[in-house]
C-alpha cells in the first residue's frame, strides 16, 4: 500500500496513454448505481445477481455494520472529482461497511486503478520475482492493494488457499474487502495503512 505506487501507476498510465477497458461495465452495474441502498443490498432480481457474479464475483452483497473508522479531517481530502474514484464500487464498499465510501472508493483508485485484479509484481515461469514496485520486495495486490505481509491476515480471513500462487485469492473483492475490514478492525495503523 505504498502511496508511490498509487501515484506511480496514476503517472504511467497518463504518460503511456493507458486507459483500464470498461467496456460494458458502466452498463452492467447501472441497476447498482441507480438503486436505493436496501435494493443494493437485497440483490433482488435475477439481473442484479448476474451483474454481482460476473463483475465483482460475488453471489450477494454482505450488508456488514461500518468498520472502525480513523479518517479525520486532518488526512488528504478526498477529490470530488469523480473521475479520481471508482463510483460504480461505491455500493460495494457501503455493503462492506466501508465508511466514508468516498474515501475507499478514492483508495481503490489511487491503488489500483479500480481494477480487483492489479498486482504491483510479476514472477518468471519458475515463481521468481521478476519486478515488484515496493522496494522491500513486498508486493499489492488486488482492489485496495493489500500488502503481502498481510499474508496471515489473509489467510485467516479467507481460507488458506487465498495465499496460495502469490496471494491470488486478494484479487477476489469479497476477500479483498474483508481483508481491508480487518486491517481497519484490528491494526493501529487503520486507515494510514493505506497512507491517505
Amino acid at each position: 500500500m505504498n502511496t508511490l505506487y498509487g501515484y506511480g501507476i496514476s503517472i504511467l498510465f497518463f504518460i503511456a496513454g493507458v486507459s483500464i477497458p470498461t467496456a460494458g461495465y458502466d452498463q452492467a452495474v447501472v441497476s447498482l448505481q441507480s438503486a436505493p441502498a436496501a435494493s443494493v443490498r437485497a440483490v433482488e432480481t435475477a439481473d442484479d445477481q448476474a451483474v454481482l457474479v460476473k463483475r465483482f464475483g460475488l453471489t450477494e452483497l454482505p450488508d456488514l455494520p461500518p468498520v472502525r473508522n480513523d479518517h479525520s479531517g486532518r488526512r488528504a481530502k478526498v477529490p470530488s472529482d469523480k473521475s479520481k474514484r471508482c463510483p460504480n464500487l461505491e455500493p460495494v464498499f457501503e455493503a462492506y461497511g466501508l465508511y466514508p465510501v468516498q474515501t475507499w472508493s478514492y483508495i481503490a483508485w489511487r491503488e489500483s486503478g479500480c481494477n480487483r485484479k492489479a498486482q504491483n509484481a510479476t514472477w518468471d515461469k519458475n515463481g521468481n520475482m521478476t519486478y515488484a514496485l515496493n522496494s522491500d520486495g513486498s508486493y499489492d495486490t488486488g482492489l485496495l492493494q493489500i500488502n503481502s505481509s498481510w499474508r496471515s491476515v489473509t489467510a485467516k480471513v479467507c481460507g488458506e488457499d487465498a495465499v496460495q500462487n502469490k496471494m491470488q485469492g486478494l484479487k477476489n473483492i469479497d476477500c479483498n474487502l474483508r481483508v481491508a475490514r480487518y486491517i481497519m478492525e484490528h491494526s493501529q495503523g487503520g486507515l494510514a495503512n493505506w497512507r491517505m
